[in-house]
C-alpha cells in the first residue's frame, strides 16, 4: 500500500512538474510575435491588428514548439520530439525575433513621434499628446520623445508631468549639450508651480469665487459697436489663403470686447444642468454633447478671468446663441481687429512682443490694455485662437461677396483666428487664416460673441 502511494505521489508530481512547465512557457509567450503581415511577412505583436507599413490585416503565425528536455525546435506539424518523444511545448521567440520586434516597434514609435511633432506645428496639442504616448508605449528610451512631451506638458500647464519627461531625457541623454539647459528650466517650471499654486489657493472655493467674479465681469465685458463700412481684408503678402486683399463692405454690427471667460462660460453649464434646455444648440452637433470642455476639473478652470478653452465650434455656437448672440463672420472678426486703417495688428503696423501674450503661460481676459484694438477689444492677438462662425476655404477671397459675407455654405472645416499664447509673432497678424474642425478642441481654442445691431429704422 505504502508502495502504490509512493508510485502514486512520483506520478503527481511528474505531472504537476510538466503542467507548471507548460503553464510557465505560455506565461512567457507575451514576447513571441505571433501576428504575421501576409504581404511583408513581418512579425508583430499579440495585440497589433494591422501591418504598420502596408496596412494588411495581420495574421496567426506558426508557434515555434520545442522539446522541454533538449530544447531542440519541432518541424512544421509535429507533435513530439523525434529523440526524446516528448511532447513539444510553445517556446520562446529567438534571439532574432525580439530584435526584429524592438525594431518594428521602434520604427512604428519615430512614426508617432513624427505626427506629434506635425500637430505641434499646426497647435493641436491634444492630438500631439495622443500621438507622442503611442510613441512612447512602444518605445519608452527615445531621448527626444520625452524633451518634446516635457515642453508640450509645461505649455498645457501640466507640470508634474513635464518635469518628469525633461528628466526622463536628461537619464537617456546624458552628454547631450542643453541637459544644463534642460536642468535650468526644470527649475523654472518647479517654482512657476509653486506660484501658480499659491494664486490659486487665493482664488479659494471655484464656486464662491466664480459667483463674486461674475458679478463683476458683468459690468465690466461690454461688446462694442463697430460702425458700418468698408475695410480692406487679406493682404498680398499673407498666405495665398488670405489673398487677394479686397475691400469689404460691413453692415454695423457689435463684438464683445474680451473673450468669454471661464467664469461666463460656468454659468452656462449650470444653466444646461439645471434645465436641460438644448434648444439653442446647432441642430447638427454630435449626439449626446453637454458642452462641458475636457478637462474642466483641471486646476486652470479655477480661475474665473481666463478665457475658456477646449471649447469645440458646436460649444461656443450654443454658448453665443444661449447668450443672445453669435459667434462674428471671419469678416466682423478681421475688421475688429484690423479697423480700417489696413492694421497688420490690433495695435499698428509695428510688432511689439510687450503688446501680446504670446508666452505659453495664462493670463486673464484683457491683462494687456496696450493689446486692444482701435474699436477697444482685446486680445485679438495672442492669447487663444478664437471660432468663427464661417466654414474655410482656401479660395474663397477670390469669389467672396464684397458686401457682409458670411463664407461657403459648407466645408469640412471652421475658420480660428487671432493666434494663441502658443504661438509666433507671424502667426497673429490679423489677416492670418486658419482652420479647424468643428469638433476639435484644445488648450489654445477659446472664443467670443457678435451680434446684429437693431436698426432704428421701421
Amino acid at each position: 500500500m505504502k508502495k502504490i502511494y509512493q508510485a502514486v505521489l512520483v506520478c503527481t508530481v511528474v505531472l504537476f512538474g510538466a503542467v507548471s512547465s507548460v503553464v510557465c512557457a505560455e506565461g512567457q509567450t507575451s514576447d513571441v510575435l505571433n501576428k504575421k503581415c501576409p504581404t511583408c511577412n513581418k512579425l508583430f505583436p499579440t495585440e497589433t491588428k494591422f501591418c504598420g507599413d502596408d496596412g494588411a490585416t495581420l495574421v496567426e503565425a506558426p508557434e515555434t514548439m520545442i522539446c522541454p528536455e533538449c530544447k531542440k525546435e519541432g518541424d512544421s506539424g509535429e507533435k513530439f520530439c523525434k529523440e526524446h518523444g516528448k511532447q513539444l511545448i510553445p517556446g520562446k521567440a529567438s534571439a532574432q525575433d525580439k530584435e526584429d520586434g524592438k525594431k518594428q516597434k521602434k520604427e512604428l514609435a519615430k512614426k508617432y513621434y513624427k505626427e506629434g511633432c506635425a500637430f505641434c506645428d499646426s497647435e493641436s496639442y491634444d492630438a500631439a499628446i495622443d500621438a507622442y504616448k503611442k510613441a512612447e508605449g512602444l518605445f519608452p528610451d527615445f531621448p527626444a520623445l520625452h524633451h518634446n512631451m516635457g515642453w508640450l506638458y509645461s505649455k498645457l500647464g501640466d507640470v508634474d508631468k513635464a518635469i518628469l519627461h525633461l528628466q526622463k531625457y536628461i537619464v537617456l541623454a546624458p552628454d547631450a549639450k542643453d541637459v544644463i539647459e534642460v536642468q535650468t528650466y526644470i527649475n523654472v517650471l518647479k517654482q512657476a508651480a509653486e506660484k501658480r499654486k499659491a494664486a490659486l489657493d487665493a482664488v479659494g472655493d471655484r464656486d464662491a469665487s466664480m459667483k463674486k467674479a461674475l458679478v463683476a465681469q458683468k459690468q465690466k465685458f461690454t461688446s462694442v459697436v463697430i460702425p458700418a463700412g468698408e475695410f480692406v481684408m487679406g493682404s498680398e503678402e499673407a498666405r495665398l489663403d488670405a489673398t487677394p486683399e479686397h475691400r469689404v463692405f460691413l453692415d454695423a454690427y457689435e463684438i464683445d470686447r474680451y473673450e468669454v471667460t471661464n467664469a461666463q462660460y460656468r454659468e452656462f453649464l449650470d444653466y444646461l444642468k439645471k434645465t436641460n434646455d438644448h434648444s439653442k444648440c446647432f441642430k447638427g452637433e454630435p449626439s449626446g454633447k453637454d458642452h462641458t470642455p475636457r478637462f474642466w476639473d483641471n486646476e486652470y478652470y479655477n480661475v474665473p478671468d481666463y478665457p475658456v478653452v477646449r471649447v469645440d465650434w458646436y460649444d461656443a455656437y450654443a454658448y453665443a446663441a444661449w447668450a443672445g448672440k453669435r459667434l462674428p463672420t471671419e469678416a466682423e472678426w478681421e475688421k475688429a481687429a484690423r479697423g480700417a486703417d489696413k492694421r497688420r495688428f490690433p495695435w499698428g503696423n509695428e510688432w511689439d512682443t510687450a503688446r501680446c501674450n504670446l508666452s505659453g503661460e495664462p493670463k486673464p481676459v484683457g491683462s494687456l490694455e496696450v493689446n486692444k484694438s482701435v474699436y477697444g477689444c482685446y486680445d485679438l492677438a495672442g492669447s487663444v485662437h478664437e471660432w468663427c462662425e464661417d466654414w474655410y476655404s482656401d479660395a474663397y477671397y477670390a469669389e467672396s461677396p464684397s458686401k457682409n459675407p458670411k463664407g461657403p455654405e459648407r466645408g469640412l472645416r471652421k475658420v480660428i483666428r487671432g493666434g494663441s499664447r502658443f504661438s509666433k509673432p507671424f502667426q497673429v497678424q490679423s489677416f492670418t487664416r486658419k482652420s479647424e474642425q468643428p469638433e476639435l478642441f484644445n488648450s489654445a481654442l477659446g472664443f467670443r460673441c457678435a451680434k446684429d445691431v437693431v436698426s432704428d429704422e421701421k
